[in-house]
């Protein structure tokens, strides 16, 4: 993966990521639904932990599209505090004060027919943008403490696979297990609530 680093940045990143994750948990796009159908919605939150860059809590949103009976197409972003860890290795991580990484995905959800009225398993396959924003506090040449702000972009390949569990007609529970190949390949186990967005809506 190749290496694009901007700085020194302020804090606004921070903010404008905080932002966009917030608003991907809230699209109001059409989505899929229940098993049998090929039209309707889904919109969902999650949160769990990531594991491989040290382990760190994560949260997160997505919503997306039906492409076929058997396929659904979503936009996902999550948010990672990362501590001293950085998705690439640079700077050091002795250097590091605090990371936080987003990943802003396009995740396709290849669905495993079973015969279930509340079962829905899948497989996952996606790409994604995973934006690192750092601090590094180090000391120049006279001795004088300084910080800089930066921001690391990589690719990242999305696998893995998960469940919905329907416990009710139109909203349930999707545990998953997700795997992002990138610079540095990590884990991420999450459980979320999904809701069901009938095709007529609103």
């Amino acid at each position: 993966m190749g290496r694009l680093i901007f700085g020194p940045q302020g804090r606004r990143s921070a903010l404008l990521r905080t932002l966009i994750v917030a608003g991907c948990a809230s699209l109001p796009i059409s989505v899929w639904a229940q098993p049998d159908e090929t039209e309707g919605g889904e919109v969902s939150a999650f949160s769990g932990g990531i594991f491989g860059l040290g382990s760190h809590p994560t949260f997160g949103g997505s919503a997306g599209g039906v492409i076929s009976k058997y396929a659904l197409a979503l936009f996902e972003g999550s948010y990672t505090p990362l501590g001293r860890y950085t998705i690439q290795p640079w700077p050091a991580g002795s250097t590091v004060a605090r990371s936080h990484l987003t990943d802003f995905n396009v995740s396709f959800h290849i669905r495993v027919p079973i015969k279930h009225s509340r079962w829905s398993p899948y497989g996952i396959a996606g790409v994604g943008l995973l934006w690192d924003g750092l601090r590094q506090e180090t000391v120049d040449a006279q001795g004088v403490a300084v910080s800089y702000h930066w921001n690391q972009f990589n690719a990242g390949f999305h696998t893995g696979g998960g469940v919905r569990y329907y416990i009710g007609e139109n909203w349930g529970i999707r545990p998953e297990f997700k795997v992002i190949v990138s610079k540095e390949t990590y884990t991420r186990a999450s459980i979320g609530i999904f809701y069901v967005v009938p095709s007529t809506w609103p």
